[in-house]
């Protein structure tokens, strides 16, 4: 790297990092469907829905795909969004504990750099420029003016946001912006769980995304045919050779 800092190849491939930033923050190996998150995460097309039950860690392997990103390309500018902006800084402030715990990271760290808050700082070997490498927003806060390569928006519907059509209609106005946001080839990848029935989730097909589900329990054949085309392939695949069967937890660890 032109940096002078060394990368290990074998994290070339994202979940090979997440193992090792599971192990250095006292988790447990990742499980099946953290893994098939997280190839996905990498792989997946540039305007993405990820949608999955709750615990099933959506926003600590977003995080560490953040990290992630950054050591393989610290030029990388990441706007982290969330309907709080105290969840949105959590985020932020895990970022930087990985950064900061996992070894081969610590060249990252935004120490000495005249942006080093939990909010908004700049990775150890980032360029100047006018965008952090890392920001931290809630999804109704000041976003005008940002720019990113990659756009994260996590949970942007909550149940309080989302209780109201009014809510959600302000909610889906104010996604709108990320287009504005994201660079040219950048990527948007929103991760939440549906809130109602009129999830906004359910209008990103029509402006682009493409959907991804990780249920929480394997689904019936009424469902499959229902979801077939968002449904995580693997979770078909373990259906169709018998592995698990309607019914049964996705993840039973």
């Amino acid at each position: 790297m032109k940096d002078g800092h060394p990368r290990d190849e074998r994290l070339r491939d994202f979940r090979n990092f997440l193992f090792l930033v599971w192990k250095n923050v006292g988790l447990p190996e990742p499980t099946w469907v953290q893994y098939d998150f997280a190839e996905y995460l990498q792989n997946g097309p540039d305007r993405v829905v990820l949608e999955a039950y709750r615990g099933m860690g959506k926003s600590w392997i977003t995080s560490a795909f953040v990290v992630w990103t950054l050591y393989w390309d610290p030029t990388k500018n990441i706007l982290v969004v969330s309907a709080s902006k105290s969840h949105a800084d959590d985020l932020s402030t895990f970022i930087l504990q990985i950064i900061r715990t996992v070894p081969g990271c610590e060249f990252l760290d935004c120490v000495g750099r005249d942006r080093h808050s939990k909010i908004a700082f700049d990775v150890g070997p980032a360029p100047p420029s006018k965008q952090p490498s890392v920001k931290s927003v809630g999804v109704t806060g000041q976003m005008t003016g940002s720019r990113a390569d990659i756009v994260l928006a996590d949970d942007v519907e909550s149940l309080n946001n989302s209780l109201t059509q009014n809510g959600r209609d302000l909610i889906a106005e104010l996604i709108k912006e990320f287009d504005a946001i994201v660079k040219p080839g950048g990527r948007v990848v929103f991760l939440g769980t549906p809130q109602t029935e009129q999830s906004i989730y359910n209008l990103l097909p029509s402006r682009g995304y493409t959907v991804r589900v990780w249920p929480i329990e394997f689904p019936d054949p009424g469902l499959v045919a229902v979801q077939r085309d968002t449904l995580a392939p693997e979770i078909l695949r373990r259906l169709d050779v018998e592995v698990a069967r309607p019914g049964e937890p996705v993840d039973p660890k």
